[in-house]
């Protein structure tokens, strides 16, 4: 028999979002470079990088802060962008690899915090709008799917 889990209503008390935010700036050289990649530009012309409308986009969305992925020659620029991030909430890859592999990071590290948390990823260079539109969808009550033992 599976283990029952009971409707999540919003605020996403569980709720843990990441943002991976990493790259070698190539995909839009010559705007974007290996110091400069998307994620840290204002490509929409909004006043906000990319990574700073994603990260507002989740902020108060969970019952605690939104983590960041980042390689270590980004930290600057992104504690630069979101100076709210803490410590832990700003984590650093050990060596450059993919987005598979920061994801992997971030979902063990939220794991070990909170074993039941609901975890979100949002790549730090998307354009989404309306973010009104976008909060609602995600503050909708929801139910898991169900554990089967079997």
């Amino acid at each position: 028999m599976g283990r029952k889990l009971a409707l999540v209503t919003s605020p996403l008390q569980r709720f843990h979002p990441f943002i991976p935010a990493g790259g070698v700036g190539s995909r839009l050289w010559p705007l974007s470079r290996a110091d400069a990649p998307k994620f840290l530009l204002d490509l929409t012309g909004s006043g906000s990088s990319l990574l700073r409308a994603t990260y507002d986009r989740l902020a108060g969305l969970s019952a605690g802060p939104v983590m960041v992925v980042t390689g270590r020659s980004h930290a600057g620029a992104v504690q630069e962008q979101l100076p709210e991030l803490t410590g832990d909430d700003l984590v650093l890859e050990p060596s450059p690899k993919d987005s598979a592999a920061a994801i992997g990071l971030a979902c063990t590290l939220i794991a070990r915090r909170d074993p039941d948390a609901i975890i979100g990823s949002f790549a730090a260079d998307h354009v989404v709008e309306p973010a009104e539109t976008f909060q609602t969808v995600l503050k909708r009550p929801w139910r898991p799917p169900q554990l089967d033992a079997s």
